[in-house]
């Protein structure tokens, strides 16, 4: 964006200069930077391409490869290395549909949409049905089930490697750059060398995935919502953030995030069939707050129109992003946890049982599939032109309220990442170049490379410490109430306010935890918001105030978006009546699982 303001002149405009004189003495909260750096004399890399792609996972990579069918150029920037960061790695179930193997569209459809409690998106779930097989296929031809490759994902970037595709890797993209109202391209940092890199293009995939609050207990610390963080802040709508995931941690080691998470790195991706018709249960946290026991967010996967939830073609059992078992099963097991049939997903390490479960593994992040970018279309085409988004960056609702089943989550971030790959080429063979001069970029690097200026601020960490202490309680996001929420958000606009400007980056490690700290701070913010806005309780989401569904008012998704002064709207976006449940049906029978307080509210106790 490149009228952004930069942070030298914020501090400026707002007096923060004499805040952190004034905060200076006050038990050592500030910290002097030990390694100032001019940020105008530090190097800028200048890249022009056809098409961007951020993010090197299912999505990205899809997009990629289909992008070079054009002919086009085409370069995937990843902030680890592809096959090895975000998600991607710990993916061990693609869903495939295929009819010949006894899939029903049908059943499928009723599953999930009971599943997600209607605020799915079924025309997602019909492009999954139509292109999954496809996916699954490239893969596979890619050598997924190559036994010689250390991990499968790997195959990933092999791909990209043969088709020519330029890889820039371990590279933080924290600006969209934009001119005359389309997206153009990118700018961020090198994180292994003091350098600026803008990565000039006709059309951007944004395929960065989600992001938690660094919680200990999951093992993916380089997912900081970023994607939306950086659409937002140009204008894009994003959805979907009052939505929770709840994979669970041990009690007995909560951090122990790859003990837990056993088997992940050494089980292959395996092609799974059907939806489980049943999706994630809210937290026991529910249980342990209001003494009530609750089945959650979601159907039990024998629920009425829900395909079962075992095959003997399933990733062993185990759900796409959710824990394998490491041990026998217990009962009652929610999809995205351990499985229920007995089965183990290979690789399980002697003596790591997860034992005693706590919620809160993933705090942060929502529903695979239904956060991130609102799409305008099935190509994943953003509300500005000459973005599109894809995967766990893009609110497709694929899933809604809740995750509905086995291996959605990788395989929907394929199918939507080979729209978006073709949409995105397709506009860039016939857009004009953009023409951004070397001087405005240097204005947005000034901005970008303010932390290693200042001399004295915040420490990154000690910021996402305090972001971490108002989140991570199970009272704020799991089990919600309208002052306890009020609560937080107080304290997130405070951080957001009085120490994002001051954040300070010794290095260029610290410089990354700079930005990840203000786009999870931005995170924050947007899921309380939306959090407070949905005054029901459906899936994934708990409202102590409101323990029940509200179809009348809330068969209706969150967008959000940048206000002209800056500020955070909120709007509804309704269902449309023909993905409505029916409503003739009596709410007990529309809804067969109960919320801690739900049916004393509606007086039907």
């Amino acid at each position: 964006m490149l009228e952004k303001m930069d942070r030298r002149d914020f501090l400026k405009t707002t007096g923060f200069g004499l805040a952190a004189l004034t905060f200076a003495g006050m038990g050592g909260l500030m910290t002097a930077n030990a390694a100032v750096a001019n940020a105008e004399e530090l190097p800028l890399s200048r890249i022009d391409t056809d098409v961007l792609v951020i993010g090197g996972g299912y999505a990205g990579v899809f997009a990629a490869v289909e992008a070079k069918k054009a002919g086009l150029n085409v370069v995937l920037v990843d902030k680890g290395m592809v096959g090895r960061s975000g998600q991607t790695p710990w993916a061990n179930g693609f869903n495939v549909f295929d009819e010949a193997a006894g899939d029903s569209k049908t059943e499928m459809l009723a599953g999930v949409a009971a599943s997600s409690e209607y605020l799915n998106n079924p025309d997602w779930l019909e492009a999954q049905f139509e292109d999954s097989k496809t996916c699954w296929d490239a893969i596979t031809e890619w050598g997924f089930q190559d036994k010689s490759i250390r991990h499968p994902h790997f195959a990933l970037r092999d791909k990209l490697v043969s088709d020519d595709i330029r890889i820039v890797e371990r590279t933080m993209l924290t600006e969209l750059l934009t001119e005359n109202g389309k997206v153009v391209g990118a700018i961020g940092f090198s994180l292994d060398e003091e350098q600026t890199v803008a990565i000039i293009a006709k059309s951007t995939v944004l395929a960065a995935g989600a992001g938690s609050f660094k919680a200990s207990g999951f093992p993916i610390g380089g997912l900081t919502s970023d994607g939306d963080a950086m659409a937002y802040r140009v204008g894009a709508t994003i959805s979907g953030k009052e939505w929770n995931d709840f994979h669970k941690a041990s009690a007995e080691n909560p951090a122990d995030c790859y003990g837990q998470w056993q088997g992940m790195w050494e089980a292959g991706v395996t092609q799974t069939h059907g939806a489980s018709g049943g999706g994630m249960i809210l937290s026991e946290a529910i249980a342990a707050h209001t003494g009530e026991s609750t089945t959650g967010g979601g159907p039990p996967n024998d629920s009425a129109g829900g395909p079962p939830s075992d095959s003997s073609d399933s990733a062993a059992g185990a759900a796409a992003g959710g824990p394998p078992s490491g041990g026998e099963p217990r009962s009652g097991e929610a999809a995205g946890g351990p499985p229920s049939d007995g089965k183990s997903s290979g690789g399980s390490r002697p003596g790591n049982s997860m034992g005693i479960q706590v919620g809160g593994a993933a705090t942060g992040l929502g529903i695979h599939k239904a956060e991130g970018v609102w799409p305008t279309d099935l190509t994943g085409a953003s509300n500005l032109v000459g973005l599109w988004a894809a995967g766990d960056g893009m609110a497709s609702m694929l899933c809604g309220a809740s995750y509905a089943g086995v291996g959605l989550s990788s395989s929907g971030s394929a199918v939507q990442g080979l729209r978006a790959g073709a949409a995105a080429a397709a506009y860039a063979a016939t857009a004009t170049a953009p023409s951004i001069s070397d001087t405005a970029l240097e204005t947005l690097r000034t901005a970008i490379m303010a932390p290693r200026e200042i001399e004295n601020g915040y420490s990154p960490a000690w910021v996402t410490q305090l972001l971490q202490n108002t989140m991570f309680p199970y009272y704020v996001l799991m089990v919600q109430k309208q002052d306890r929420l009020e609560a937080a958000l107080t304290q997130i606009m405070f951080l957001q306010e009085h120490m994002v400007p001051l954040l300070v980056a010794s290095d260029i490690h610290e410089l990354k935890l700079a930005h990840e700290t203000q786009n999870m701070l931005l995170n924050a913010e947007m899921k309380l918001r939306a959090s407070l806005m949905r005054t029901e309780s459906r899936g994934t989401h708990y409202r102590e105030d409101y323990p029940a569904r509200d179809d009348d008012n809330w068969l209706a998704w969150i967008l959000i978006e940048k206000g002209k002064d800056g500020s955070m709207s909120l709007s509804k976006e309704p269902v449309p009546d023909k993905w409505k449940p029916d409503m003739s049906v009596d709410y007990q029978t529309r809804y067969k699982s109960r919320f801690p307080g739900e049916l004393a509210y509606l007086g039907l106790e």
